[in-house]
């Protein structure tokens, strides 16, 4: 318990600051380790609270300056809007997550960056990440090399998931090899009618807690990016 204690500082132990309040991504902290506690039913909706709170369209620090009530974000109930009201008016803010958990940037926060200095839409060249038909999307290479042609795109990557994904049927090296040589054929159809898009061929590989990946590295030598 002692052990357990110490990873998973209770509300005393969490670190106050003077500046800001904490962000969503911090209060998914928060969420996260009073579920390490908490009784089952309670461990349950403060899970659900932190896996949500990624999601949430505002930062829950705003609604409390509005005086809005929190309710308004997903799987927030009256319990919880009191636990996270108290969390924001004393400033208080985990202390650094494991390393994991680190870094990811919350809906509210990546709205507020691309509303603050995103580009345009016209100024978008392609689309770095694009999952097929060949793993867990729904549209042929084709199908969307021509559509981002048609957007004025000058370049696709085709990342669909590796192996070690298989509920995304991931692919394997075999299928690795088919697709390079559907590509190769795909920018050839492109160059020969004068579009001025090229597919990219990729990647998204799954790696181990020790970061190590699931795929040969042989076969990953002739890929444009490995996501």
């Amino acid at each position: 318990m002692g052990d357990r204690a110490q990873r998973f500082p209770r509300q005393g132990q969490l670190q106050a600051r003077s500046d800001l309040p904490p962000t969503n991504a911090e209060i998914a902290e928060l969420l996260s380790r009073e579920a390490s506690e908490a009784s089952y039913v309670l461990q349950r909706a403060y899970r659900r609270a932190a896996r949500s709170a990624f999601l949430w369209e505002v930062q829950a620090r705003d609604l409390v300056a509005e005086k809005r009530p929190l309710t308004e974000l997903a799987h927030v109930g009256p319990f919880l809007q009191k636990q996270i009201r108290q969390w924001i008016r004393q400033k208080q803010h985990p202390p650094r997550p494991p390393p994991l958990r680190r870094e990811f940037l919350t809906l509210a926060e990546s709205r507020a960056l691309l509303t603050s200095a995103g580009p345009s839409r016209s100024r978008l060249r392609g689309d770095l990440q694009m999952h097929t038909d060949w793993s867990d999307g729904s549209g042929d290479i084709r199908a969307m090399a021509e559509a981002a042609a048609e957007r004025g795109y000058e370049y696709i990557a085709i990342t669909d998931h590796s192996k070690g994904l298989s509920i995304a049927n991931g692919i394997n090296e075999a299928k690795l090899r088919k697709q390079s040589a559907e590509i190769d054929a795909i920018n050839r159809g492109l160059r020969a009618s004068g579009k001025g898009l090229t597919v990219l061929h990729s990647i998204e590989m799954n790696l181990n807690p020790s970061g190590a990946g699931d795929m040969d590295p042989a076969a990953l030598h002739s890929l444009d990016i490995v996501l």
